[in-house]
Parts: C-alpha cells; structure tokens; sequence
C-alpha cells in the first residue's frame, strides 16, 4: 500500500464515520438505547456466561468483557451507541483496502459497505457484534491476499484478523472459514497456500481457548435443533429466497413494512436493483481481467454466501441441512440469512470497480458522471441516517424503574421480572419489542425469562430454573407463588405495567408476597418466605404435588427434589447461613446438618469437595451437608479464568506480531531496489 492508497484508506474511514455520525447523532443525547437484542441501562454488568455460568452467553467472551470496560470507562449509554459507530470507519475502511484501485474504487466501496440494507436491518435489531464481524471480513481477506501474493509459508495478520473477528461473533468463525478457503484455492493453490490457511485458522482458534474448557466440563449450552432451522429461516420476497438475498434482504426479524425495498416502492427499486445487477456483474467481469487473485475468491465467496443465505428455501436448502446436522459448531449458523455477510462483500468491491470504470470512461466530465455513481448507496440513506430515519430514538427509564430499584436496594437476593417474557414491549421503548431490559437497570440480579416464544420454537433454553417458573406463571402462581420462587433465591417480584397487565391480577392474590411499592409504571412485591441456605430437610415429590400441597400450607422451605414415594416433613422456616463471595463461590456457615440449597442454575460444576449436588424441582442445586462451615465452588471457572486469560493473551500476541509483521511490510516497500550488480549491503 503505498502513500496514496494509505491517504484514501483514511479518508475512506472518515467518510465512513461521517455516515456513522450521521446514524448515531440522536442517541448521543440523554437516555439508553434500547434495541431488539442491544439494550443498555444503568447497572449492566458482566453476563454469567463470561463465567460458564449461562448457556445462552458463551461465546464471543473477549468481546463481552471489552464491552463491559467501555461502560465502566464511558457509561452504558454512551457504549451503546459507540460499538455502532465502531462499525462505519472500520467496514468502510476495510472495504477500501480490500477493493484496491484508484480513490474511485475505494471510495464506492467503502460507500457501499456502510450504506446497504444489512447495516439497517442489523442496527435496528442490535446484532452489533455480528456488524463488527463483517467489519473485519474485509481486513481478514486483504491480509490473506497479501500473504498469498508474498508467497508466505506463515502470516500473522491474516491470523490476528480472524482472531479479532471471531472474539466478536461467532458467526465470523464460519465466514472467514469461507474467506480463507477461497484465497487459497483460487485461482489455483499449492502446498505453501494450504499450510498457510491451517496456521491462520489454528493460531485464531486460540482465542476460543475458553469454549474447550467449556466442552469438556459439560457446561450445559441452547438447545439447537430443526425446529431453530425453521424459526430462523430466511424470509422468502418476490421471486424466492435467492432473489431476495441477491438485493441483500430476507432477514426474519425484519417486517416488511421496514425494509428498504418497501421504502424505495416498486419503480425506484426496481431501478436500484437494475444498477445493483449490472454493477455487480460488470464489476466482477471487469476486475476478473486485471486481478484474477483478487477476484476469483470473491466472487466464489459471493456465491458461496448469496446460496447459503437463501437457507434451507433456497437452491442449497438439503446441503445445508446436512451441514446443520452434522458439521460440529454449525448450529451456530442457525440464522441463515447471517452469511450474507460475504456477499455483501463481493458486491460492494463489484460495485466500486463498476463505478471507476464509469469515472475512467468519463474523462473530462468524470465528476458530473462518475460521482452520482458513485454515490448510488447513499439512495438507502434516509433510511439509515438519523436513527433509521427517525424511528429509533433513545428511551428514559419511567420513575417508577428508579423508585423500585432504591425499594430493592442491593444485595444478592435476587428479584423476579413479569410480564415473563424474554423479549416484550414498553411504553418507554416506544412500544418496540425490545430484550427484556431488568438486568441492564436494576442493581439486583434478575431472573427473567430466556424463551424465544417465536412461531414454531418457544424456547431453546435447557434452564430447568425457566421451565420451573413457566409452569408457575401459566398457574398463576399456583396458590403459594412466593412460596414455590423462594428456592430461587428470589426475595422481590417486579411487575412491569405493560399491556400484559390484566394477565397478572393474580400477583395480588398471593398469601405470601407483600406489596412494597405501587407506582404508575411497576409494582415491587417481597417474597416473604425463604427457601435457600440450611433448610435442613428434603422432600422428593412432583410437580403437581408440589403446588397443591404449597396451596394448602403444606410446604416449607425444605429442599424439594425430583421425585416420589417421599412423605412430605413438617413445615418449617429454617433457612439462611448462606453467603455470596463471589459469581463463582458461596459460603455455607456452621449450622445444623442437612440439607442446603444453593439459589444458582443447577450445575455439576457446583461441588463441595469434588462432589456435586442435586437438582431441586425449581432448577437450582441441594447438597447434603454437615455442620460445619463450607464453602461451594463452581469447579470449571478454575479452568475457564486461564482458558479466558489466554485467549485474551493469545490476542495481544497476535497484535503485537501483526504490527511487527506490518512494520517489516512497511520497510520492504519503501527500501530502495537493487540495481543490477549492487551487491548486498552496500
């Protein structure tokens, strides 16, 4: 890269933070933005799953953790529009690098990158890290180019791009897989191009030291099967699924009303998707002339992604199934639409070197001609800029959020959220479904539920915890609501006033929850009995008997297990001893021997000693204990702190030999060449 490619590099990143300004600008102001799965509040907090601890939150740990140090460091609010501005210089950047060519190409292209319908249907869901990941593809494919037209046996930055892309998403595992295949089989391959690609994927994978560490413990993950297949399917438009994500559209999520192509009408689509065509295939004939290296890859890549974006639907749908059920990891692609991502990187270098060549042919008029051209992309912009047209806007948590959160105070009692929904809208988000958004805001831990409730798949949760308190709430309550959540740990239920409203009235009827606060937008009720710590005794008996008994007075807070034939003991209130060191220890005082339940999501890795307890009938864990003082530890988090010290170790190295690896680039580009004859060191 010389020092004009390196100027129009810059200058591509400003254009794109430009346009990431331009999106981002009204959540700047005060208030938390609040998105399909990206909300942010006040106490967000690491995810149990940084810690093993939550099946739905394994992955992508390196980016979890930097996120959370952005919020300590700027706030939670401000770091939630930021990671989204992250992604304008950075995809727009790499696209100019990955296109090459004069500024025209690389300023198409970083256009291109930043302003299609897949950056607006993925910001306005909040699949941030996924937009990160495809931020890197172009970064990823360059340095691959590079190393390949070195003639290197072994490439650090190809490795550190991969690395960087998969400790943000998952889902750029497989993408850069693709990537990496197709620069090192085309447009021909040798031995030196396959042993690079194996060191590049091998010294990446590092990063995900951790996610063996969680195999081999066992650490219970979602349920992935079929039926996510099908609810994550590619939506089919006009003329089938390929057709649909040839325009770069088909997301599941997205309402048709919201889509791009609703807002561009049937005549100025149908003009956009002319030039789009055009451009691509005149794009990729063109650049398939010049730099047949750089072309082959992606347009197979291209292919590649428009075909298993189409998914199950599409042309591929029976290899993909195939993929799906036996390809170890792939589940992890249950969203097909997600590998659109490699198209829209082919297009937006076809679209770049379509628009030069128009600019290259207009010589003397280039300017009037060459920048609308250009600037095509920018037709999408109304639709983008300014928090997608004006229909995002950043929300204020209601009065009340803030009176329930000072009435619970802090402490590792935690509260339980209703409406029990995973994803639910509020007046607050502007009636938008948006991720149930209490463990962002309250200062408690807050248990709410993790199902999907999509047509098809109510939830691929293995939480015994959620099955337990679905069943209660379908019950309403059963009778003894506190009672049978006390196990849980839970001393406080907040009840959200959505308009699920109605479908609670039963929360009043509860013996055993007293009301603490009634505001216009939430209630606050306690639990008033307590099922964890020392309870002593253990009862083994059913569901059903469970709540029947519970209903009638019958039911203390023993330790109730899973099972039958058991008599259930005298009621008793013994409980407590129980201490929070840590999200991975409790301590159990002196107390008399017995039985103890610990309110955490049954584990085997919770152990005393090596042994492990018992799952309860409310999905949390009961030991038999004796008197003396003990503490309980989660066993995989003894592996699971190195393994996650060293993929983020394993990063640092990698960047630090990728800017070793980029200086000596550097310097070979600038040292003056030989002349015939000099010799070596003179």
């Amino acid at each position: 890269m010389n020092a004009g490619s390196r100027r129009d590099t810059l200058l591509a990143a400003v254009l794109g933070l430009v346009v990431g300004m331009a999106v981002v600008a009204p959540w700047v102001r005060d208030g938390y933005l609040l998105l399909l799965d990206w909300v942010s509040g006040p106490s967000q907090t690491l995810t149990p799953g940084v810690y093993g601890l939550s099946g739905s939150a394994l992955d992508a740990m390196p980016f979890r953790i930097v996120t959370q140090v952005s919020r300590a460091l700027v706030g939670s609010a401000a770091t939630a529009w930021l990671i989204i501005l992250a992604y304008f210089p950075l995809a727009a950047a790499g696209a100019a690098v990955v296109a090459g060519g004069s500024a025209w190409r690389r300023f198409a292209a970083a256009l291109f990158m930043v302003c299609n319908p897949v950056v607006v249907d993925r910001i306005r869901v909040g699949h941030v890290a996924f937009l990160l990941g495809i931020a890197m593809l172009p970064w990823l494919f360059s340095a691959l180019l590079e190393a390949r037209r070195r003639n290197k046996w072994f490439a650090v930055r190809p490795a550190l791009w991969y690395a960087l892309a998969i400790s943000v998403s998952p889902h750029a595992a497989w993408l850069g897989v693709v990537l990496i295949a197709a620069v090192a089989l085309l447009p021909r391959t040798s031995v030196r191009d396959l042993v690079r690609s194996a060191q590049v994927v091998l010294a990446a994978g590092l990063v995900y030291g951790y996610a063996l560490v969680l195999w081999l413990t066992n650490t219970p993950a979602l349920n992935v099967t079929d039926a996510d297949l099908q609810a994550y399917a590619t939506r089919s438009g006009p003329g089938g699924a390929l057709a649909t994500v040839a325009t770069l559209h088909g997301f599941w999520r997205t309402a048709p009303e919201d889509t791009v192509r609703e807002w561009l009408g049937p005549v100025l689509g149908v003009v956009v998707l002319l030039l789009l065509a055009a451009s691509v295939i005149l794009g990729f004939g063109r650049l398939l002339q010049v730099e047949v290296d750089r072309a082959a890859p992606l347009l197979a890549v291209t292919v590649v992604g428009l075909l298993f974006a189409a998914g199950v639907d599409g042309p591929v749908g029976v290899v993909y199934r195939a993929a799906f059920d036996r390809l170890p990891l792939f589940e992890a692609m249950r969203e097909q639409q997600k590998w659109i991502g490699l198209a829209l990187l082919g297009y937006a270098v076809a679209f770049a070197v379509a628009a030069e060549w128009v600019a290259l042919r207009v010589r003397r008029r280039s300017w009037l001609f060459a920048v609308p051209v250009v600037c095509v992309p920018l037709l999408i912009a109304p639709t983008l800029v300014w928090g997608l047209g004006g229909t995002v806007r950043t929300s204020q948590y209601p009065l009340g959020w803030y009176a329930a959160n000072l009435a619970m105070g802090r402490g590792t009692g935690q509260a339980l959220f209703l409406p029990w929904h995973a994803y639910q809208p509020f007046g607050f988000s502007g009636d938008r479904t948006i991720a149930t958004p209490a463990n962002a805001f309250f200062h408690r831990t807050v248990i709410t539920s993790d199902a999907v409730e999509l047509p098809g798949l109510r939830s691929d949760s293995t939480s015994l915890r959620t099955a337990y308190v679905d069943r209660l709430v379908a019950d309403a309550g059963a009778g003894a609501f506190g009672r049978l959540v006390a196990p849980l740990g839970v001393e406080y239920i907040v009840l959200a006033k959505t308009s699920e409203l109605a479908d609670y009235v039963w929360i009043d009827d509860q013996p055993d929850l007293r009301k603490v606060l009634d505001t216009s937008s939430m209630s606050v009720y306690q639990v008033v009995p307590r099922g964890t710590g020392r309870v002593v005794d253990a009862w083994a008996t059913t569901y059903e008997q469970l709540v029947a008994s519970a209903a009638a007075g019958g039911v203390g807070s023993e330790a109730v297990l899973n099972g039958t034939g058991s008599d259930a003991p005298p009621v008793s209130d013994l409980s407590g001893g129980l201490t929070r060191l840590s999200p991975t220890r409790w301590r159990v005082e002196a107390g008399p021997a017995g039985w103890v339940v610990l309110p955490e999501e049954y584990s085997d890795g919770w152990q005393v000693g090596g042994r492990s307890g018992v799952p309860t009938l409310a999905g949390t864990i009961a030991l038999e204990a004796g008197a003396e003082s003990f503490d309980i530890d989660y066993a995989p988090w003894r592996y699971l702190m190195p393994a996650t010290l060293m993929s983020m170790g394993v990063l640092v190295v990698l960047v630090a030999g990728g800017l070793v690896e980029h200086r000596q680039a550097l310097t070979a580009r600038l040292r003056p060449a030989r002349t015939p004859g000099q010799e070596a060191g003179s």
